[in-house]
C-alpha cells in the first residue's frame, strides 16, 4: 500500500485508546479483533506491521510522515528463545505415543482359544462346550478383553521426560529500536539477553512457535532468553498467515 494511503486508512481507523498501548496490542488487534481484522485480511505484512507501529503515534499528526519514513527505513527482524523447560515431553518409543501396546496373549484380539475344548466349541462328547458356549474362544484374562495392555516403559500415559531435550517458545520479533539493533549486532547464537528485551516499545511480537529441540549447550536454563538469529532491512521477509499474524521467512526456525 502507498504511503499515502496507509496513513490516511490509520488516520481513519485510529481510536483514542490507541495512542495508550503498544505496537504489540495495536497488532494484535489487527489479527483478534473485529472489524480490525477485516482491515488485516486485505493488507499486506508490512502494511499490519506499519499500522501498528504508526496508530499509536496519530494523535501528533506532525510526526506521522517523518516516523513512517524513519521506520521504513530502520526496520530490522530478530528471533529470541525462551526456555519453557529443560527436559521436553515426547512421545514413548516403546508405544509409539499410543499409551499401549497389543496384548502378546491374544494377539490384540480381546479373545484367546477355549482352554477347555481347545478352541473347537464341543467337547470329546461332541456337546457344545460349557466354558466358551460353544464358540470356541473365550476373554483373555490378560487385558480383560480389550485387546491392549497399558504400556509399562511410560505407565499409559504415551510420553516421557527427554533429558536431552529442552521445550522452547521461538519469538519472532520486528523493530526499529537502533539502539537494540547495535546489541544484537555484538551477540552470538545462543547468548542469554535481558527478558525485558521483549518489551521494547518500538518492537512487536509477531509470532510465537513452541519447539522441541535438542539441547544446544549445558547452560541454557529454564526461564532464560537466549538470542537466536537477526534479519536486517534490506534482508527482511514477510508472510501473512491464515489467521493474519506474520511470520518473519527470512528468520530459521530453531527446530
Amino acid at each position: 500500500m502507498e504511503k499515502p494511503k496507509l496513513l490516511n486508512l490509520i488516520k481513519k481507523i485510529y481510536k483514542p485508546n490507541f495512542s495508550n498501548i503498544k505496537p504489540t496490542d495495536v497488532y494484535t488487534y489487527f489479527v483478534t479483533e473485529f472489524p480490525y481484522k477485516e482491515f488485516a485480511s486485505g493488507m499486506s505484512p508490512e502494511d499490519i506491521i506499519m499500522a501498528s507501529f504508526l496508530l499509536p503515534m496519530v494523535n501528533t499528526p506532525e510526526v506521522l510522515d517523518k516516523q513512517y519514513d524513519f521506520i521504513k527505513s530502520n526496520l530490522f527482524g530478530f528471533t529470541l528463545i525462551e526456555v519453557d523447560s529443560n527436559y521436553a515431553d515426547v512421545d514413548c518409543d516403546y508405544c509409539n505415543g499410543d499409551g499401549y501396546n497389543l496384548c502378546d496373549s491374544c494377539d490384540g484380539n480381546g479373545k484367546i482359544d477355549c482352554e477347555s475344548c481347545g478352541g473347537d466349541g464341543e467337547n470329546e462328547e461332541g456337546e457344545s462346550c460349557w466354558a466358551c458356549d460353544g464358540e470356541g474362544r473365550t476373554g483373555c484374562d490378560d487385558c480383560d478383553d480389550d485387546g491392549t495392555i497399558a504400556c509399562d516403559y511410560c505407565d499409559g500415559s504415551g510420553s516421557v521426560d527427554d533429558y536431552d531435550k529442552s521445550e522452547v517458545s521461538q519469538w519472532f520479533f520486528v523493530s526499529y529500536d537502533k539502539t537494540l539493533l547495535d546489541k544484537f549486532l555484538l551477540l552470538d547464537e545462543w547468548d542469554e539477553v535481558n527478558n525485558e528485551i521483549m518489551l521494547s516499545k518500538k518492537s512487536i511480537s509477531l509470532l510465537r512457535k513452541p519447539e522441541v529441540i535438542d539441547d544446544p549447550s549445558e547452560d541454557i536454563e529454564t526461564g532464560g532468553v537466549y538470542f537466536y538469529e537477526l534479519s536486517l532491512t534490506e534482508e527482511l521477509m514477510f508472510q501473512k498467515m491464515s489467521d493474519n499474524r506474520i511470520d518473519i521467512n527470512s528468520l530459521s526456525d530453531v527446530s
